[in-house]
């Protein structure tokens, strides 16, 4: 297809031309009827040239020529994209005599007797139903079948239809028409946003940030509406086209507010008939083709090691690749998750096995290289993917890992541009920035300590990358390797200090870390923000004994962490009976009391205790001014422990009034004696209102 201008350049030339042929036809028949046969018009060499007319059997000819291209050029293409009275393609010829050789080929092999499965071990037939395929279905289920968006992967085992052989033929030969109507004007927004948090709660594999009482809500509205269609546990009807909604695989996106767009406006998914353009033998080849390539698919998924599937999973999770490569209540893996940096806009990628958009090309070396040595297909990798950390992941670990990789259903979701400015947007930089800071030394193992002690090492600094968020950068964002978890700034709040001698001074004890990271709770504190991502998509679903071991390491403390002897832990007293007297008292209670109790030691499902809380009692206080200005949503790690939200003090207290209320709050209930100064306050308050996270209610996020 020609754009406009090129069209528009041809059928001007045609036009051209075609007078220039009435031009000639016109000028030689005129001269016709003024020739004189006795004029001489030029005599050489004795020899005359007379004024003869030109013979009327090449006039008419060049008539009859004329008059052909004219009608040529209105019944056939030939001007620009104009295609025809006629609609002639010249594939046509081509697929009449290739449909002859394909009904005698089916005729040959008694197709009609055949599943499609056997049709599909014909290599000739699964060819020529390639070319068909590519002609009339890769635009909506793309070149490999495995989808464009809004269109199913035609591959993989989760079909909306049926995928028997009378289904996928029915599917060809009639087409579907698949109608979900929109209920916009049946229930309120937040009955939209109540049934489609729920609907998206039912992917086994996905964590979704909501209480337990608004899912109970969405459930309820699902069964009264949605079940007669998508069954009660949403597993779907191939019967009448109502997808599936409690797989992994989602058509129309499967993020809360691509739900919510469906729910909202409904769908038109219309498939079209293809009987009027195909012949019995042609949908035949089409269907064995299909069939080829989803048992194709099918056969490498089941050809690889089950067990190092298992493991790659455990190991994907361990290493958090969830929480990076999805995007905000989007598909898993499906990539596209912002990281604001001092030198521009980072966008994780798209990892699923999806060809043209994720990593489905990549062979084991390629993935090998991108994920511990920082170079992609496409380039080196920014360090905001941690390869200075997976460097450390072993040769067996990687291999479980890419199997494990392999078995993911693809992601239709196109990869953002980064937005990095000059010149950090030149890939080639980041190789001086490698030869600079990455050290590709080999992890080692002090032989004295245990086996746990070591586990946790490789678990801390390989696959959790901790260091990664609470160790210091420097100015070109490198480790700095010499202040290993010593706590670093990270989307306005700090990744806090995680020394050995800082959570012996907090009383944390292996049980407690080992808690916090599989349940996001603990004597000690509640993840939140960045942390309570990392416990939703990761450590969660590691197994005790591994996080006990990352406990290990973190207490025992290694190089650069050696824990001091002389450290003594914390013991905050809360408040005595003089303290409650106090002015700094009577604003606590009036304000943080409310939920987190008078005595400062919390309230069930309300809030948690803020004596010996770990963030109290941080010997940085930034998260501790940063939560009073910010405010903290809930992150619902656990069903039955839903706190409420904290709003933002933000405009409550005057910059030396809150740095009097959080001094007082640290001495009592976190033991920490320092205080906390107007101008500390003033200049988080800056730097928070600046980046607009300060007041009401804020996603932690």
């Amino acid at each position: 297809m020609l754009s406009t201008f090129w069209s528009s350049w041809v059928i001007v030339l045609t036009v051209i031309f075609l007078v220039l042929m009435v031009y000639v036809i016109w000028y030689y028949w005129r001269k016709n009827h003024e020739a004189d046969e006795d004029k001489e018009l030029h005599s050489f060499d004795g020899i005359g040239e007379n004024d003869a007319k030109l013979p009327l059997v090449l006039l008419y000819s060049y008539l009859i020529a004329f008059i052909a291209s004219a009608v040529f050029f209105v019944l056939y293409p030939g001007m620009g994209n104009w295609q025809g009275l006629m609609n002639w393609h010249s594939t046509d010829e081509l697929q009449q005599q290739d449909t002859k050789i394909i009904d005698k080929k089916l005729e040959a092999l008694n197709a009609d007797a055949m599943t499609l499965t056997q049709l599909a071990e014909e290599q000739e037939v699964v060819d020529y139903g390639n070319r068909l395929f590519i002609t009339h279905c890769a635009a909506c289920h793309g070149d490999d079948a495995q989808g464009q968006k809004h269109f199913p992967n035609l591959i993989d085992k989760e079909w909306i239809y049926d995928s028997s052989d009378s289904g996928i033929i029915q599917s060809i030969t009639h087409g579907r028409n698949g109608v979900m109507v929109g209920w916009k004007d049946v229930l309120t927004e937040q009955q939209v946003e109540d049934v489609s948090t729920y609907v998206a709660s039912l992917q086994s594999n996905r964590a979704v940030p909501a209480a337990k009482v608004q899912l109970e809500q969405g459930k309820q509205i699902f069964e009264y509406n949605c079940s007669v269609c998508h069954g009660d546990n949403g597993s779907g009807n191939p019967q009448i086209g109502a997808y599936n909604l409690s797989d992994s695989t989602w058509v129309h996106g499967g993020s809360i507010n691509e739900i919510k767009t469906t729910v909202r406006e409904g769908l038109d998914s219309v498939m079209p008939a293809f009987d009027k353009q195909l012949s019995n033998a042609q949908i035949t080849a089409l269907g064995a083709f299909i069939t080829h390539a989803r048992i194709a698919k099918q056969q490498s998924i089941a050809s690889l090691d089950q067990d190092l599937v298992k493991r790659g999973e455990y190991l994907a999770y361990a290493g958090d690749c969830v929480a990076c490569h999805t995007a905000e209540d989007g598909e898993l893996f499906g990539g596209g998750l912002p990281f604001p940096t001092p030198f521009g806009t980072l966008y994780s990628t798209n990892i699923s096995t999806h060809v043209e958009r994720g990593i489905g090309s990549y062979t084991y070396q390629e993935f090998h290289d991108a994920v511990r040595l920082g170079v992609a297909k496409h380039g080196n990798l920014y360090p905001a993917m941690p390869y200075t950390s997976y460097q450390y992941i072993t040769e067996e670990d990687t291999k479980a890992l890419w199997t494990y990789m392999q078995s993911l259903t693809p992601v239709n979701t196109m990869n953002q541009d980064n937005t990095m400015m000059f010149p950090s947007n030149i890939r080639l930089g980041m190789w001086a920035w490698n030869l600079a800071f990455f050290d590709e030394s080999a992890l080692t193992f002090d032989e004295k300590q245990s086996d746990r002690w070591k586990r946790g090492k490789y678990l801390t600094l390989g696959f959790g990358h901790c260091s990664e968020c609470h160790t210091p950068r420097n100015i070109a964002q490198a480790l700095e390797a010499d202040k290993p978890f010593q706590g670093n700034i990270i989307d306005h709040w700090n990744a806090p200090d995680i020394t050995a001698n800082e959570l012996h001074e907090h009383g944390w004890t292996m049980g407690d870390i080992a808690d916090f990271l599989q349940t996001g709770h603990s004597a000690k504190g509640t993840a939140f923000a960045g942390m309570a991502d990392v416990v939703k998509n990761s450590t969660r679903y590691m197994t005790r004994e591994d996080l006990e071991a990352i406990g290990d390491y973190l207490l025992t403390g290694d190089e650069n962490n050696r824990l001091d002897p002389n450290t003594k832990p914390l013991e905050p007293t809360g408040f005595t009976a003089a303290d409650m007297k106090t002015k700094e008292f009577q604003i606590f209670a009036d304000t943080c009391g409310a939920c987190h109790g008078a005595d400062g030691k919390g309230r069930k499902d309300i809030a948690p205790a803020l004596l010996g809380n770990g963030i109290i009692s941080h010997s940085e206080p930034y998260n501790t001014v940063a939560v009073v200005l910010r405010g903290l949503s809930p992150d619902y790690l656990e069903p039955n422990r839903d706190y409420m939200p904290m709003s933002s003090f933000n405009n409550i207290a005057g910059d030396g009034e809150m740095a009097d209320m959080i001094s007082f709050i640290r001495n009592k209930l976190g033991d920490r004696h320092d205080a906390v100064t107007r101008d500390m306050v003033k200049d988080i308050r800056i730097d928070l209102e600046k980046s607009g996270v300060t007041g009401g209610f804020h996603d932690a996020k």
